[in-house]
């Protein structure tokens, strides 16, 4: 078998490690299929090739290690010591952090490579960047983790690391086609993150396939590396989640998830309507409450220097929003929140994973907005690991994923849940 771009994680390092590829060779493979694609795709902010190929061939000369040959690409919101990080923002542009994030130095220590910064919208917010579709470039490719997404999905990398605080990781991946994957929160550190809401953020992952997923989750957390035994169909207990946001949801993306879960029922699964629990009532209010308060006071650099440079979405949105807000309505949302959470761990104590959509539909077209987080807000706030399974296509040929959660830290069984899903959908 051949090993380039486009192969999985796994393989990219099992030949490494057996001497049928080197790591300067992959770098290679991929720096050439950027130089062919990204000038439309426009997925990297940042990348210094001959800085990559000299470290690819350190690690070639040096000392076998676990995940060396570990490429990967990482969003502008995380610091590096070597490379620029603006945030997705003019006000930044150029600045050159003094020390990497967390999980950038966590999979460089183990032998990885990293081959550059993708773009970001403002601050991880809604302002986008450059970014296009890699399967229409009329359309968005979603965000805040534009690049990573599109990366990954244009065959640049196989594994880019992203973040979320609304939908950033898994609405993308289901407008590009990638295997999105939001941990639980605080699964992942987020130290060297640029904060956007640090009661919801929490680091993503772009893969092409799950078992690249566990790769990395054992290359960050020294989780098992083993294999994923996904679990039989016919022993699923399924939730199927489809409001308080249905009516938002295109025909195509409803036609979907039914069919989804009449091909899971089908194959043995119970599948249990999940549309009339309590704890959706007034999430969205306490989740608008606690994301503009927090953020406004995340950004309070910016405010207090370059006002004037922030995009009128992000000052006269959700930063306003939240300057308004007063610290008793916002420790109040931070309760009700906290017990919608427990609320949904016992529930989900009945359910194996749950599916719903991961977006109204395929990617819209434009580039002037990266689509809204409609169906990632709940699940998102509730602090669930989350996957985005790059199952089917819309009429007019564009990706459209299955979102499947879990509950709160089960994330192995998650990633193994979804392993069976998509053998069981025909993935």
């Amino acid at each position: 078998m051949t090993v380039g771009p486009h192969s999985t994680l796994r393989q990219q390092l099992a030949a490494v490690a057996n001497g049928r590829t080197s790591v300067y060779r992959l770098a290679q493979q991929m720096i050439e299929r950027i130089a062919e694609r990204d000038t439309q795709v426009r997925a990297f902010e940042y990348i210094d090739t001959a800085k990559a190929l000299r470290r690819a061939k350190a690690l070639d000369a040096g000392p076998a290690q676990p995940y060396r040959g570990l490429i990967f690409a990482v969003k502008d919101n995380y610091d590096t010591h070597d490379m620029p990080t603006a945030y997705g923002s003019a006000i930044h542009a150029g600045a050159q952090p003094p020390r990497d994030a967390a999980l950038v130095a966590a999979l460089r220590i183990q032998g990885g490579l990293l081959l550059g910064k993708t773009v970001t919208t403002e601050f991880a917010h809604r302002c986008p960047g450059p970014t296009t579709n890699p399967w229409n470039a009329a359309h968005t490719p979603g965000g805040s983790s534009s690049g990573s997404a599109a990366a990954v999905a244009a065959g640049f990398v196989a594994l880019a690391l992203g973040s979320q605080t609304t939908g950033s990781v898994i609405r993308p991946a289901a407008y590009c086609g990638a295997v999105g994957y939001k941990p639980t929160y605080g699964d992942l550190n987020t130290s060297g993150m640029l904060a956007n809401t640090p009661s919801f953020d929490t680091a993503g992952l772009f893969a092409r396939h799950i078992d690249d997923l566990v790769l990395a989750r054992a290359a960050l957390l020294g989780d098992s590396h083993a294999p994923l035994s996904p679990p039989p169909i016919e022993r699923m207990r399924i939730g199927l989640s489809r409001s308080p946001w249905w009516q938002q949801a295109d025909a195509d993306a409803r036609t979907h998830l039914h069919d989804a879960a009449r091909v899971l029922r089908a194959g043995g699964a119970e599948i249990i309507e999940f549309d009339d629990d309590p704890f959706f009532v007034d999430l969205e209010t306490h989740n608008r409450t606690v994301s503009g308060f927090e953020f406004a006071r995340t950004l309070a650099h910016e405010r207090l220097y370059a006002e004037d440079a922030l995009s009128s979405d992000l000052r006269d949105g959700r930063m306003r929003d939240g300057l308004e807000g007063d610290y008793e309505t916002y420790i109040t949302a931070q309760a009700r929140l906290e017990q919608a959470r427990l609320a949904m761990d016992e529930r989900m104590d009945r359910l194996d994973v749950l599916i719903t959509l991961p977006a109204p539909g395929a990617a819209p077209a434009g580039l002037g907005s990266t689509g809204p987080a409609t169906f990632n807000m709940a699940w998102t706030t509730l602090h669930m690991p989350a996957l985005t399974l790059p199952l089917y296509t819309s009429a007019a040929g564009l990706p459209i994923g299955l979102q499947v959660c879990a509950k709160r830290r089960r994330d192995r069984h998650l990633l193994a849940h979804g392993l069976a899903l998509t053998a069981a959908l025909g993935g």
